[in-house]
């Protein structure tokens, strides 16, 4: 793992979270409630496309490219 780190200020609103997970495994997430929203077309459906959604989003948002030179090594 590099040592090379970017430093993250998450402000949550009651009822959040944060975690940090490699963007890999988060999309895996993502693709994941995907398959539980086509293999089981209820009421959940809709759901579990919104989930990975707002995962998608937040990945992408989040994402920490070292390529990028923006960011302060700390």
């Amino acid at each position: 793992m590099s040592k090379t780190k970017k430093k993250h200020i998450a402000k949550l609103m009651p009822g959040q979270v944060c975690i940090v997970i490699d963007y890999d495994t988060a999309m895996h997430i993502a693709e994941s409630y995907d398959y539980f929203a086509t293999q089981n077309e209820d009421e959940y459906s809709q759901s579990f496309r919104d989930i990975a959604d707002d995962i998608r989003i937040q990945s992408n948002e989040t994402y920490y490219d070292l390529a990028e030179d923006q960011y302060e090594e700390w």
